[in-house]
């Protein structure tokens, strides 16, 4: 467990989503604790007179409420805060280190969950699960837990009430024979085993072939054929005498089917309808750039850095840079990530009226409360039980209602424990796909033969490559913090799609090609250099000679010849015709 303290930020400060279970848990502790200590008191003067067998019974019936008192309050004390790092929900699939490419088969179904643009649900399989799946059609939209959840209780609801029928049939039917007490005795037995069976346990979301078939078949067999084999074995049965919890059995089996209707009402309200806008935003460019194509991954790296939610790294699922070797060829690169999950507002139950004033918690807190009932219950009817050995009185009948009641206390804790732990997130997934080809050449600037500044560069060209960026809104559940985290909605952003396209598109074609000193200093020595230059070069021979200390030369003035208008040949000054051709000047 990690605890993160920030005076600055209240990020991780979540509310308790078991407030209204550990009250439950804690009321129930305290009960059953104070109900073994004052067993232990009515005990004293029994064991200071004597100890006997009777004081023996009641001296364990009192470590057992006791054992059962510390566990509800062990429960209790681990949830009552509820630390919840920068670590937790868990990843979507595994984490890669950053500056190290990676993948792994969670990323890749995530990845084409974008691409597909829409989610896929398990269908369900099986005829009672046809059944379920028609009274609430809004199941198959749910989290994988509320599903098993949902099947294994139905299953338990129809198993729960086959048994109270084929019960009453023989109730009915033999009631009033010698093997009336043996009635209780199986049904008692076989309800208990029925009523204990986890809530959400390994039954697959998939097929009621995993919910019990062969044990729906044993129940039909035994309502059948129950009341039939109880009449002939009937004579053969030990008496029982006065011992019956036929009546304990049915109480105890309306308890289980009251506590069942309502996690059914519970878990209705945990549905959520069909998505109203499932997909992702998708936004494809061409880029053409003359750099290398790893330069827009490390772009992307920063842009992404800035969206950080709250200064915490995004979790990055899939990271792979181009290739690029030889002189030309083909390459691909992509980054795969999902900011820091958040919770959603108004999904906790913040208090007892809240829970009971929701339509979300109502039913779930009625459940819990039922559960608080029936220890309740059960702990009065324990006490009685040891007030009853020491008084040497029967038995059977309270301590069947004792064990019934604590056995549906536990049942309904169970089963609210589930949906109570709900944690709901909303992130982004964020994925850029680049696809392309390229060709390398070499690029010189300036004049080969008389310039002074010359720069040169190896450059990757690349044509038309392909960009892709998809960017979708997700909606993930957790039952339990360390749990496994679900997808369970998602929208486009194609806002944001479209703003990570443009960036990086610009990004790409504004890179330049021509290698040149950039620097202030660069520049200076450059100057320097360029007037060194003209020196060499006799461009600047006077400015040279005045650097040295020496004198301006004064300037030679050469003479004028006219020249002859017929041929063009040289005239001295004064002549007044042409040597070569005679014409005048």
């Amino acid at each position: 467990m990690s605890y993160e303290f920030n005076p600055e930020s209240k990020l991780f400060e979540f509310p308790n989503p078991y407030k209204i279970e550990n009250m439950a848990w804690l009321a129930a502790g305290g009960l059953l604790t104070l109900g073994g200590i004052g067993t232990l008191v009515a005990v004293r003067e029994r064991i200071a007179l004597g100890a006997d067998l009777a004081a023996l019974k009641v001296i364990g019936i009192a470590v057992l409420l006791m054992g059962l008192g510390f566990w509800f309050l062990a429960r209790a004390f681990v949830q009552l805060r509820y630390f919840f790092g920068r670590n937790r929900p868990a990843s979507l699939a595994p984490v890669v280190a950053a500056d190290v490419d990676g993948d792994s088969n969670g990323a890749k179904h995530y990845k084409e969950t974008l691409r597909q643009n829409a989610i896929s649900y398990p269908e369900p399989k099986g005829a009672l699960n046809g059944l379920l799946y028609s009274m609430m059609p809004a199941l198959i939209f749910a989290p994988r837990v509320i599903r098993q959840a949902a099947q294994s209780q139905f299953y338990n609801f129809l198993a729960l009430a086959a048994t109270l029928a084929s019960f009453l049939v023989c109730w009915l039917a033999f009631g009033q024979s010698g093997a009336a007490g043996w009635i209780g005795l199986v049904y008692g037995l076989f309800a208990f085993v029925q009523i204990m069976q986890p809530m959400a346990g390994s039954r697959g979301v998939n097929g009621d072939e995993q919910v019990g078939k062969g044990s729906l078949i044993v129940l039909v067999l035994l309502a059948v054929l129950g009341p039939v084999l109880l009449g002939m074995v009937a004579g053969h049965l030990p008496p029982l005498g006065q011992l019956s919890i036929n009546g304990v059995v049915f109480v105890g089996l309306v308890c289980a089917l009251l506590s069942c209707a309502v996690f059914g009402m519970a878990l209705k309200n945990q549905l959520r309808a069909a998505p109203a806008a499932v997909g992702s935003a998708r936004v494809m460019e061409t880029v053409t750039m003359n750099a290398h194509p790893n330069k827009l991954i490390e772009e992307l790296d920063r842009i992404l850095m800035t969206r950080w939610y709250s200064n915490i790294p995004n979790r990055r699922y899939t990271r792979r840079s181009p290739q690029v070797d030889g002189r030309q060829g083909q390459f691909a690169a992509e980054m795969f990530e999902e900011t820091q999950p958040r919770p959603q507002a108004d999904r906790v139950a913040e208090g007892l009226g809240h829970a009971v004033s929701s339509p979300r918690f109502f039913w779930l807190t009625c459940l819990t409360a039922l559960g608080l009932a029936c220890v309740v219950a059960g702990t009065i009817a324990a006490m009685l039980v040891s007030q009853h050995i020491l008084q040497a009185e029967p038995v059977a009948g309270t301590m069947a209602f004792a064990v019934s009641q604590f056995a549906v206390g536990v049942f309904c804790l169970r089963a609210a424990h589930v949906l109570w732990g709900r944690f709901d997130f909303v992130s982004e997934l964020i994925w850029v796909d680049i696809n392309g080809s390229y060709e390398s050449a070499q690029m010189h600037i300036g004049n080969q033969v008389t310039s002074q500044v010359q720069s040169s560069k190896n450059v990757i060209n690349i044509e038309s490559m392909t960009m892709r960026v998809w960017v979708s809104e997700i909606d993930t559940v957790i039952f339990g913090k360390d749990e496994y985290r679900q997808l369970v909605g998602m929208r486009g952003v194609p806002a944001l799609a479209n703003e990570l396209a443009q960036m990086l598109k610009g990004f790409g074609e504004t890179r330049a090609s021509i290698v040149a000193p950039s620097s202030q200093q660069d520049l200076e020595r450059a100057h320097n250099m360029a007037l060194i230059g003209k020196v060499v070069a006799g461009q600047a021979a006077v400015d040279a000679v005045e650097l040295l200390g020496g004198h301006r030369p004064a300037p030679v003035v050469m003479p004028v010849l006219p020249m002859c208008r017929q041929c063009g040949a040289g005239m001295e000054s004064d002549a007044r015709f042409c040597t070569d051709c005679g014409t005048a000047a």
